[in-house]
């Protein structure tokens, strides 16, 4: 049972005209465990520290917190229940304490968290491991500079952005000649946090840093440096006593504006260059520092049994360990392209091949020429923002006429940006390159895929976590995006389920974008959870006529609510699936399990639930996942459509409802293709738990087109995982 952000109009209208009640409500409701924030949000490892996880409801009997990566433990502290009910939107919700052991070995960074407890499973939260002591912020006034806080360097300071006007100020002694760099972490340790709504409708802490020195004046100031968070590195200009500054830039504060600023006299590399090496090779390669105008070299070997895509490690400078620095591992040829190109005089690519270039003064642009046949696919994959440089890139492709054919600025959650290109004819085309903004210098490097590609899809949908009672069902959706004229069968698969967990076998069919994902558990099933993966596969047909197989990975993204009511979305790692205690329904079951449906026609089926003890509130019946007029999850085929005469709730004692499905001549023919009705409990104004039927088999006989070739011109004979 998926709790959702977003409920449709009959449930905004049940929800309205309950919300006075709302205290004693929803005690007898189950939704997920919205997590807001984590104080101190960072942990050095090697250590343990005991921090606070805050709540909208209760964390009692939490028996398991994951992680994206392997490693860290962390257990529930409290030795008593401590009472949670939904706090009021926009509210910090109440603080868990949990102890939290990081092994010496683990990796510094950014770690997704997720809480299981016997009722309900968590949303995201997060969790900085760093290498540096934790100083956590006093709780006097430390807002003017002759009240800063005092702190020794190297240190990982963490604090609050607590309210408005809220300033934090730091002090600490520094030696003239001394380079320090401070970044904070805040916008990345709140990114994927569900509710962070604050007054005023804003949305993430946007925190600027300045540094005072011994005379008061500014010795350096950044605003934003990786996306909203700020990173500055200075050299100090005298000794004596320093302060650091910490605050919102529009002086708006709240409970869940936590942060952690790194402090160390440590560069922070942020990739190598160039910044992909192909497998089983060896590169001279510069590392780049944040704020630093050279970077170090240093000598960097791969395997030739090392694992492709994107890695990090760390080296070995003068003796001095620097930190995890990111890297790629491709298995195709490499180039490197660091000075703008002369005006006509294109760099020549024979794909597929790797791009490492630098745009290295204000201004510059690259350009690459590249021979394609007429209806090919080609496609160019830039990253930038992900190698955590300021580069803003844009690309354009001109034909031999100087015509624009294509281009690509911004890519989904990313400034990165990525092309696919359908040659309209056969020639020599050039792809042009450049910063948005023309600006240039030694950080502003990229890498850039490029390479013919055919027939490809993409799986997303709404695969967040789920909570299932033993005995029950739920539903997941996924969603497809079928790119250069693929429109073949495609297989979704969900594997590591909690034992007692199973997943109905899905086929979307040739003519569909989405499908029901629906998670059954046995009657017997004991309270357990798991991180879950979503993957799919589909075959195509490659160049030389024979089959090939395609397996892409779920793309996950977590639920965010805005100001308004509204939402939005934002990519994470993990997908949690929880069997739990009985929930507020106990049953839906849909009769019959095998439905066939004439083209033209009308099916009828019967849903009965069977509500828990207390739980008495009207249920929402639905067959397609609705926000308003937004569509988030579907499942049935093109062309069917739920009678507008099915009922669309039960209350009361009413819990049985006679539902229609209606097919339009031209309705896509399925075999057997599994559906569910959609039960619908309403938590709060913007969050229902949904509930599934058992699945039912639709089955609509009849011939359909055939789907479009999966067979592109010179397609490429082996198709690689992105």
């Amino acid at each position: 049972m998926q709790s959702r952000h977003g409920i449709g109009f009959v449930a905004w209208l049940t929800t309205l005209t309950l919300l006075v009640g709302l205290p004693q409500l929803v005690s007898a409701k189950v939704g997920f465990r919205q997590l807001t924030s984590v104080f101190p949000v960072a942990v050095q490892r090697g250590t343990s520290a005991t921090v606070q996880v805050r709540s909208n409801f209760t964390l009692d009997g939490a028996y398991q917190v994951y992680f994206d990566r392997p490693g860290i433990q962390m257990t529930l502290a409290e030795e008593k229940p401590i009472e949670a009910p939904l706090t009021a939107r926009g509210t910090a919700g109440t603080p868990f304490r949990f102890q939290t052991i990081v092994p010496a070995n683990q990796q510094p960074g950014v770690y997704e968290v997720r809480i299981a407890t016997p009722q309900a499973v968590s949303s995201v939260t997060h969790l900085l491991v760093t290498d540096f002591p934790v100083i956590t912020e006093t709780t006097k006034e430390n807002g003017p500079r002759d009240q800063a806080q005092a702190i020794s360097t190297p240190a990982t300071v963490c604090g609050v952005v607590s309210a408005a006007e809220d300033v934090d100020s730091y002090s600490f002694t520094g030696k003239q000649g001394a380079r320090l760099t401070f970044q904070v972490y805040g916008q990345r340790v709140t990114a994927a946090i569900h509710d962070m709504v604050a007054r005023g409708g804003n949305y993430h802490v946007d925190p600027i840093l300045t540094l005072y020195g011994p005379n008061g004046q500014v010795v350096a100031q950044n605003d934003n440096y990786f996306g909203g968070d700020s990173l500055l590195s200075a050299v100090l200009p005298s000794d004596g006593a320093y302060v650091l500054e910490i605050r919102d830039t529009r002086y708006i504060g709240d409970p869940r504006y936590t942060y952690a600023i790194e402090i160390s006299d440590q560069p922070v590399f942020r990739t190598t260059f160039p910044a992909v090496i192909e497998r089983g090779r060896s590169a001279h390669v510069e590392l780049l520092a944040a704020g630093f105008d050279a970077g170090v070299k240093t000598e960097l070997t791969t395997d030739k049994d090392q694992a492709l895509g994107w890695t990090s490690r760390r080296f070995n400078i003068d003796g001095q360990e620097t930190n995890a620095v990111r890297y790629g591992i491709s298995e195709h040829p490499q180039i490197t392209v660091d000075h703008a190109t002369p005006a006509g005089k294109p760099t020549e690519l024979r794909l597929p091949i790797g791009v490492n270039g630098r745009l290295d003064t204000p201004g510059a642009a690259h350009e690459f020429a590249f021979t394609a046949k007429k209806d090919a696919y080609y496609q160019f994959n830039l990253r930038a923002q992900q190698l955590g440089v300021p580069l803003d890139a844009v690309m354009e492709v001109f034909d031999e006429q100087s015509k624009k054919v294509g281009d690509a600025d911004d890519s989904q959650y990313s400034q990165d940006p990525a092309l696919t290109f359908k040659a309209p004819a056969d020639g020599r085309f050039v792809l042009r390159l450049k910063d948005l903004h023309d600006r240039g210098g030694k950080e502003f490097v990229y890498h850039l895929d490029a390479r013919q590609t055919g027939p490809d899809f993409e799986l997303g949908g709404r695969f967040y976590y789920s909570m299932i009672a033993p005995g029950t069902h739920m539903m997941w959706f996924a969603r497809l995006t079928r790119v250069n004229g693929f429109d073949g069968p495609v297989e979704v698969h969900v594997d590591n389920l909690p034992e007692g967990v199973s997943f109905t076998p899905l086929t979307i069919p040739a003519g569909m974008t989405h499908g029901a994902m629906i998670l059954s558990c046995k009657a017997e099933a004991k309270v357990s959870s798991s991180l879950a993966r979503v993957w799919a596969k589909a075959t195509i047909t490659g160049s030389d006529g024979k089959p090939q197989e395609l397996i892409r990975e779920g793309s996950v993204t977590c639920e965010l609510q805005n100001g308004g009511g509204g939402q939005g979305f934002w990519p994470i790692k993990t997908s949690l699936v929880g069997v739990v205690e009985p929930l507020d329904l106990l049953k839906v079951e849909a009769k019959p399990s095998e439905l066939k449906l004439e083209r033209g026609g009308k099916a009828e089926f019967t849903v009965q639930i069977e509500r828990n003890k207390g739980y008495e509130d009207p249920v929402v019946l639905e067959m397609i996942h609705q926000y308003f007029t937004s569509k988030l999850g579907e499942q049935l085929p093109p062309g069917v459509t739920l009678s507008a005469n099915s009922p669309n709730r039960l209350a009361g004692k009413t819990l049985e409802a006679k539902m229609t499905l209606e097919a339009k001549p031209d309705a896509l023919a399925v075999e057997r293709l599994p559906i569910g009705v959609i039960a619908g409990v309403s938590i709060s104004f913007s969050v229902n738990t949904l509930y599934s039927s058992n699945p039912i088999y639709l089955t609509i006989p009849g011939e359909n087109p055939p789907p479009s070739d999966s067979k592109p011109a010179a397609m490429p004979a082996k198709k690689k995982k992105k």
